[in-house]
């Protein structure tokens, strides 16, 4: 039955979010992986073959940030990790787009806040340029715009922010990629954690179990 029903939601979906995260884009070093990137951008362009809108969320601009700086790992201070995430955003989107180009298309930078979706102007100033990029063929790349916003790059690693945009769109279906195998009981590093491989209904209870942590 479960199998159903995943089938059903994906089947069903006309726009996917693939939120990416920290963890799947980085190196040992944390430094960025763009072999991974062009692996991902293959795996997007089988989605969009089969006629499917897709938006990516993606961390890694700090990760491309340690490489380019040259830095032993991942700043631990706000100023040096905003630093590094605003010198590799440029890196990052350079790297989807040459991946994308392989394909015949192009990558998109957008760089968002939660400000963004609280202005109901700015709310619908950001849905209507997703929903343009797709007349063009276009891949909307999204990531958090650390230098002005903190909150993400501090605890979220974006994941707010895939939920926020995939309310923006039309029959949208979010996926998050990460190195953690979804939702624990318990903490997932534990052999005695258990899978809870479908949520039906959220409580307290299941809350408690969610924890702010570098996804992915």
């Amino acid at each position: 039955m479960q199998d159903l029903v995943r089938q059903e939601v994906i089947q069903s979906a006309r726009t996917i979010v693939v939120k990416c995260g920290t963890n799947v884009l980085s190196r040992e070093d944390d430094s960025l992986d763009e072999g991974r990137i062009a692996s991902f951008a293959d795996q997007i362009h089988q989605i969009r073959q089969s006629g499917r809108r897709v938006v990516i969320v993606s961390s890694g601009a700090v990760g491309a940030g340690v490489g380019l700086l040259g830095l032993k790992g991942r700043p631990t201070d706000l100023p040096h990790l905003q630093a590094a995430a605003a010198t590799g955003q440029a890196r990052l989107i350079r790297v989807y787009d040459d991946a994308f180009r392989k394909y015949g298309y192009h990558a998109a930078q957008m760089l968002l806040t939660a400000n963004d979706f609280r202005s109901r102007k700015r709310y619908l100033n950001v849905r209507n340029t997703i929903n343009t990029l797709f007349e063009y063929g276009v891949v909307p790349v999204i990531n958090e715009n650390d230098t002005v916003s903190v909150s993400e790059i501090k605890f979220g690693d974006n994941d707010r922010l895939a939920a926020m945009v995939t309310n923006l769109l039309e029959d949208p279906l979010l996926i998050i990629l990460s190195v953690i195998d979804g939702l624990f009981d318990g903490d997932p590093r534990e052999a005695t954690s258990r899978r809870i491989p479908v949520v039906d209904c959220w409580d307290d209870q299941l809350l408690c179990l969610a924890a702010d942590v570098k996804s992915s």
